[in-house]
Formats: structure tokens, sequence, C-alpha cells
């Protein structure tokens, strides 16, 4: 399989998994070079270099994942939607500019495996929220992309991040709706909810994700 051949999503989850593995390399590598013995007699000092050291090891995490990124935007056959979903999952950050976008729905939706219609995580036979070009449905409300507002975030929730998408439309009765989405009640594969907003805000939006 070539590179470009890989789907969006194979690509975050290679990038996330990248950045963990390379920081905990090179603290091992760091570990070894020191040996188990103390470097400084003073337990506070040596307390504040060892954390200094994670910090280290945990920025090279990083950088390495920002050049694996690179190295994949290269070989996509999508890659400013691939810069868009690495900017908002914190894979390094790039500054994009608005360009023409020729991207075929239909080929970009089969390439990354994606379903346009997307169903409660409790409840396989309730859809929940679907795509269908410029319209969003959203439980019982429809909203058209002319309109659509939206915004990606992480809420930090006891020991776990929850992905919410904030947005602001107006829907098929012509009222302002504010309300926002929790994608852990969606059944659907790691992040393929963000990258359907992307790529329908890039083909039939205002393209904001392009300023994450």
């Amino acid at each position: 399989m070539k590179i470009s051949d890989l789907s969006i999503l194979t690509v975050t989850n290679i990038l996330f998994w990248s950045r963990i593995v390379i920081s905990l390399i090179f603290g091992a590598i760091i570990l070894l070079l020191l040996g188990t013995d103390n470097i400084f007699s003073n337990k506070i000092l040596n307390t504040i270099v060892y954390f200094i050291l994670i910090i280290f090891a945990a920025i090279v995490g990083q950088i390495g994942c920002f050049l694996l990124r690179l190295f994949f935007v290269s070989k996509s056959k999508y890659p400013l939607v691939l810069n868009i979903i690495c900017n908002m999952l914190g894979f390094g950050k790039k500054k994009l500019t608005k360009e023409a976008i020729n991207i075929d729905l239909n080929n970009f939706i089969m390439d990354n495996k994606l379903s346009l219609c997307l169903y409660y995580i409790n409840n396989p036979q309730y859809l929940i929220l679907s795509f269908d070009k410029n319209k969003i449905h959203y439980f019982t409300q429809e909203y058209d992309w002319e309109n659509f507002k939206w915004n990606y975030k992480i809420k930090s929730q006891g020991k776990r991040d929850l992905q919410l998408l904030e947005y602001d439309g107006i829907n098929q009765n012509n009222e302002r709706i504010k309300d926002f989405i929790e994608f852990e009640k969606i059944e659907a594969k790691e992040n393929e909810v963000l990258l359907l907003f992307i790529i329908h805000d890039l083909l039939f939006g205002k393209s904001s994700s392009i300023y994450y």
C-alpha cells in the first residue's frame, strides 16, 4: 500500500501514537545515559531535573510528530484537509491560507472510509447526525452551511477529555439555534465526525476551519 492511500483518520492515529512513542523512547534513552544514580545529592534538585527532562522528552515527541506530519502531508491526496485536522488535534501548528478547493466529495468519502449517516451510540437504529451536501441534519433540526457557524473544542471532564462542537445555525423553521454536539454520543470512528465537518465546511461552508 502506498502512503498516499492511507486514510486521513489512519494518519492521525499514527501521529497520535508516534508522539507518545517518540517521547517514551527519548525519555528511556536519557534514563539509560544517566543511570539509576541521582544526579545531585539534593532530592529537590533531582526532582526538578527529572521534571525538566520529562518536559524535554515531551517536546521532542511533539517535534518528531510534527516532522512526521509534514512527511504525510507531502504524500497525501488531500494535504489541505490533513493539515487542518492536524492543527485542530494539536499535531503542531501550521499557518494555512484559503485556496481553491478541488475535491470530489464522493471520492473523499470513499478514500477515507467515512459514513455520511451517523447513529446514536446507545441505539444503532437512531439517526443522530447526517450530511447531505450543503445540508446538516442533527436530531430533528436541519441547517444550511451558508449560515452555519461552528467551533471545535476539547473539554476536560475529570480524567477524560470530551470532544465538543459548538454551533450556531438557522434551522428549517428559520429559527436561530445555538447548541453543541458531543462526539462521544455518536457511533463513529475516532475523529470521523470532525473530519466530516471539515470537508463539508471547505466545500459548502465558509472554510473557517482553515484558520484553526
